[in-house]
């Protein structure tokens, strides 16, 4: 199939999850990506969540998270202190169209590959530069990592309870956001390129990403000169409006209500009559006012239901509900996997990772829609068809890079990971479950 962006090849040197994240998204859709890594440095992510939690053998070929954000792309590993591989990775710049990093500024100007640098070897190339707090500025070179940028783009001040501190959310929700962005970004520089024939920079600042979705906070101060309170899962007009326990371990639901039909419904539904009588509840304004002693009720109420069942319930009569989901709840949600959302892969033999399932895209192309057609790479799993069969090194040239460790498919001083058995994990409070039959849920719901 002619995907949307087949032709298009992209050199990432990406880490973690901000620019790895978006360029996979563009794999997806058919761009070709030559992903630069270093045997000497893992990336972090080739390191951690190992796939039945072993740090065995290859372990930097088994780790979930590395798979996640790595599909269809090729691994090239190169040590770019030697000079062949510097030459190797200029000379792929010279035929790509974009080049995508996310290291700090400092890295890219010691290595002597910044936009202009770039230009010299490929005029029109575009470059993407995925950076905490941006290419320029008093806190370009400082270092990031997702829960840094939460706090300073202002989402963790306006995240937590009422009278409690900032929360950081639970994953590094700055680079997934950094990430569509980058996408978008990428995508309208590939537009100006076919119109003008001149690529140009793309400076992304994690943390502004971040900021620009949260416009609300700011603005309140600019009109109004106010800072508003940390509420949790209320809301400034609604209630009920949160989070309610449901039947069994660590069930939830979340419901929303904002006009009296959906409130008579949802006592309607919770067979609570008495509270349409109420004098507290009689409106929005009194269910707002009294919203702490009406969601004490809610929480009585909701706790002998199925999460399921009563989102359905609700949901049939017009009030806005949802089961909170869990990973295994997401993973077999019948809604999902209509939609074909979570997509198999195959890994490599090597790898000793059965088929797994992969989440996908959130849009549906009807003419090209896309897809995961290759499993994340094995580290340098490409190193001698990109140096051999796509740019013509010599062979004896390539034999040279690896006996000297320029190139390679293994750290050169393996250190095996530390582990924490599952018995442990859950003794600490790490984690709340484990399935035992895990695979067998997996097969039946995803077979290949």
């Amino acid at each position: 199939m002619n995907l949307p962006l087949s032709g298009v090849r992209i050199v990432e040197m990406g880490q973690l999850i901000a620019i790895p994240h978006a360029i996979k998204l563009l794999g997806d859709m058919g761009a070709e990506i030559i992903r630069i890594e270093s045997c000497a440095r893992l990336d972090n992510y080739r390191t951690h969540s190992l796939y039945e939690n072993s740090g065995d053998g290859r372990y930097w070929d088994r780790a979930a998270n590395f798979y996640e954000q790595n599909r269809n792309k090729y691994s090239l590993t190169l040590e770019l202190n030697d000079p062949d591989c510097m030459d190797a990775l200029r000379e792929l710049v010279s035929v790509s169209d974009i080049f995508a990093e996310n290291f700090t500024p400092r890295v890219m100007r010691n290595f002597g590959l910044e936009y202009g640098d770039l230009r010299r070897i490929k005029p029109d190339i575009i470059m993407v530069s995925s950076t905490g707090y941006g290419y320029t500025g008093p806190w370009a070179d400082y270092g990031a990592i997702g829960y840094t940028t939460e706090a300073t783009s202002g989402l963790s001040h306006i995240s937590g309870y009422k009278d409690g501190a900032p929360v950081l959310p639970e994953i590094p929700y700055a680079d997934y956001t950094a990430a569509e962005h980058t996408a978008f970004a990428i995508m309208a520089a590939l537009a100006y390129r076919a119109r003008t024939g001149k690529g140009q920079f793309i400076d992304i600042s994690q943390s502004e990403t971040l900021t620009s979705t949260i416009p609300e906070a700011i603005m309140d101060y600019t009109v109004n000169g106010r800072i508003g309170e940390r509420i949790g899962n209320q809301d400034a007009m609604m209630s009920p409006h949160g989070c309610y326990p449901c039947a069994g371990d660590d069930r939830w639901i979340a419901i929303a209500v904002s006009t009296d039909e959906q409130w008579h419904a949802l006592c309607e539904t919770l067979e609570r009559p008495a509270w349409l009588a109420d004098a507290r509840f009689t409106d929005a304004p009194s269910r707002w006012k009294n919203r702490d002693a009406l969601d004490a009720l809610l929480c009585e109420a909701t706790a002998a239901h199925e999460q399921y069942a009563l989102m359905n319930a609700l949901q049939a009569k017009g009030v806005p509900a949802g089961a909170v989901l869990d990973g295994k709840g997401l993973l077999f949600n019948p809604h999902l996997k209509e939609r074909g959302f979570y997509e198999v892969a195959e890994h490599h033999a090597s790898t000793g990772i059965p088929p797994l399932p992969y989440t996908g895209r959130p849009w549906k192309f009807s003419k090209t829609p896309g897809g995961l057609r290759a499993a994340a790479p094995t580290l340098g799993q490409h190193n001698r068809f990109i140096l051999s069969d796509m740019m013509g090194t010599p062979a004896a040239q390539v034999e040279a890079m690896e006996a000297r460790g320029a190139i390679g498919t293994a750290p050169p001083n393996p250190s095996k990971p530390r582990t924490v058995s599952i018995e442990e994990q859950l003794r600490r409070g790490q984690i709340i479950a484990w399935d035992a039959d895990y695979r067998e849920n997996l097969a039946r719901h995803y077979p290949l």
